[in-house]
């Protein structure tokens, strides 16, 4: 009787644990299994900007050139576009407030940055993806404005072509209110009119409506996403979680969802997860990026690597040394990582949503195999799993998957 008891016991604490998170489980054991190491680099930020920038867009288009694979594929990198920054504002009588005036991609200032960005595509080197119409929300900067004097210097852009990096990094988000914080939501209204307006600002410039979106500073909506998705966007690039707001101290503010790659949203579009960060210019080398990418390929996740046009265009030193850390990760990867694929991420989520047999593996064990390895990433659950003893089973389960894809590929056939 007791044992009878103690095995209820243990059942009950397992099925408490697989309850209390179901949803992140789910998560990882939807998520497809990769059965090759990929690599996205996606660099965010690129738009209008003085000549240098469109000499550094040459120098990472040139960088790819000379690293071709063994069948003279070249490696790929995203651009994520910001199509407009601010003029030089007039000042208005009223409060003495700038106003705000948009200088976008298309004008002639700006042609050998749209003409880079159009040669490395052209290329086959780069994918250029909506970042946004600006890297803030207008309404919101101009009322910052008022009182803070970054705000306005960034607005009155007399001191060459602004950088919204200048901006503090509340500001910089594009579909929240962060004048004042918290910051405030958006009106849907207002919403539809910014979306349509940057798609067909983006289909001006290059000639294409663009396919991926990524939001910046990855805030944004399911009005945002449904807005996008309604116009064409097919790829919405996230940090595994939407961020909606920001709280009174200026942090990021979750909805609580739990995002996977290839998950499919209500608005339609695709979600893919960007969570390695390669940013040589604070430091991050490309040894620690190939860790992450290589623990990636180990879960059957692709590796999207996130680094920001600040990297290439400081000063020429930081740069040197930025080209030096790339080349040596794309080096690196191909090293370490036999049968690497580089590739865009809309060609990851088409590849992702059709199952496709030369990217996903669909076995039931390597799924299983992926499950349990995935699930022991978060620190909680894998804590309560050794104290509850399922660790055990899963321990058990991940030997039997691992000994099945390690058999050779008669054995698997084998009757009975």
């Amino acid at each position: 009787m007791s044992a009878a008891i103690a095995m209820l016991v243990i059942l009950g604490a397992w099925l408490l644990l697989l309850g209390a998170f179901a949803r992140r489980l789910h998560a990882d054991w939807r998520e497809p299994v990769l059965a090759a190491p990929v690599l996205i680099i996606e660099s965010d930020d690129w738009g209008p900007g003085p000549s240098a920038d469109a000499e550094r867009l040459r120098q990472l288009a040139d960088l790819l050139h000379a690293l071709p694979d063994a069948h003279g594929s070249f490696p790929l990198i995203t651009l994520g576009v910001v199509l407009a920054v601010p003029g030089a504002g007039a000042e208005e009588q009223r409060g003495d407030l700038p106003r705000y005036v948009r200088r976008t991609l298309a004008e002639a200032e700006f042609a050998p940055v749209r003409e880079a960005m159009l040669a490395g595509r052209d290329a086959g080197v780069f994918a250029l993806q909506l970042h946004g119409m600006e890297h803030f929300w207008p309404p919101a900067v101009v009322s910052a404005a008022r009182r803070d004097a970054v705000a306005r210097a960034f607005l009155c852009g007399r001191q060459g072509v602004p950088r919204h990096e200048s901006l503090p990094p509340h500001l910089q988000a594009r579909w929240i209110d962060a004048a004042q914080l918290p910051s405030a939501a958006l009106d849907c209204d207002a919403v539809e009119r910014a979306v349509a307006e940057e798609m067909a600002c983006f289909a001006r410039i290059f000639g294409e409506q663009p396919r991926v979106a990524v939001p910046v500073t990855f805030t944004w909506t399911t009005d945002v996403e449904s807005a996008w998705a309604r116009r064409g966007v097919k790829v919405v690039v996230t940090p595994g979680t939407r961020n909606i707001g920001r709280d009174g101290n200026g942090r990021l503010v979750g909805d609580g969802s739990i995002l996977r790659n290839a998950d499919r949203a209500a608005s339609g579009a695709v979600h893919v997860v960007r969570d390695i960060y390669f940013e040589p210019a604070l430091g991050h080398a490309a040894e620690r990026a190939l860790l992450d990418m290589r623990a990636h390929h180990r879960l059957g996740r692709p590796a999207l690597l996130e680094m920001h046009r600040f990297n290439f265009t400081g000063d020429a030193a930081q740069v040197e040394r930025s080209l030096a850390e790339l080349r040596l990760l794309v080096q690196g990867a191909r090293a370490a990582m036999p049968g690497l694929r580089f590739m865009s991420t809309e060609g990851l989520a088409d590849a992702l949503l059709a199952r496709d047999p030369a990217l996903v593996d669909r076995r039931l064990a390597a799924r299983v195999r992926a499950f349990v390895m995935r699930a022991a990433t978060h620190s909680r659950i894998r804590k309560l799993a050794w104290i509850s003893g399922i660790a055990l089973v899963a321990a058990v389960a991940f030997a039997i998957s691992s000994a099945l894809l390690s058999a050779p590929a008669s054995v698997r056939r084998a009757p009975g």
